[in-house]
């Protein structure tokens, strides 16, 4: 999700409140007595306890800022953490068919990534990004993965095999996900998963 923000800009924010902080700061603290040594050191620990707050409130309290201004939903990325049913509905050559799991998105402010259990397999995630569409601005979820097969029959192929999905958010119902995967055995499909809970 930090991808999608402009950090030029909030670094130079933040930067500037520091700068004007530690100026009324030192102004409101300035004694004749005081030296340069014990200026720098009030700035510096200044500082330290400004990166602690926002790196608190981003990484801890981000969910809390999300469910209190909704609109930061819409303005920047919805919260996707949560368990997902999911069906997938696979080809492989001249076979088809559907199968269902079960999704877990862990979204922090600076990752995502999801966990699938199937019957027959488990994945896990290689990488997620989070983008929102150039023209739209509807959220997407790019995400590739590797997943191990379990061995339950012996028709089975057990090789673990990587794989791709382009998922996008409903544009009604924020608790819908699909889109259109592939592996590299060759084979594709289409994932819908829709939010059980939170």
């Amino acid at each position: 999700m930090i991808t999608l923000i402009p950090l030029g800009r909030i670094i130079t924010m933040i930067a500037v409140i520091y700068a004007v902080m530690s100026c009324v700061l030192l102004w409101v603290l300035y004694d004749p007595t005081t030296s340069l040594w014990k200026a720098i050191g009030i700035a510096t620990g200044g500082s330290a306890l400004l990166n602690i707050a926002i790196f608190m409130v981003f990484q801890h309290y981000w969910q809390c800022l999300w469910r209190k201004y909704p609109a930061l939903n819409t303005l920047l990325f919805p919260n996707l953490n949560g368990t997902w049913d999911m069906i997938i509905h696979w080809e492989s050559g001249d076979k088809n068919g559907t199968s269902s799991a079960r999704a877990k998105i862990s979204q922090t402010f600076l990752s995502i990534a999801m966990d699938v259990e199937a019957r027959d397999s488990d994945s896990y995630t290689l990488m997620a990004k989070p983008k929102k569409d150039p023209e739209s601005g509807r959220p997407l979820l790019y995400y590739i993965y590797q997943t191990t097969p379990k061995h339950i029959s012996e028709n089975n192929n057990y090789d673990t095999y990587r794989g791709a999905a382009i998922l996008q958010l409903g544009l009604e119902n924020t608790n819908r996900l699909s889109g259109n995967y592939f592996t590299s055995r060759q084979t594709n499909g289409h994932l819908e998963l829709n939010r059980v809970n939170i």
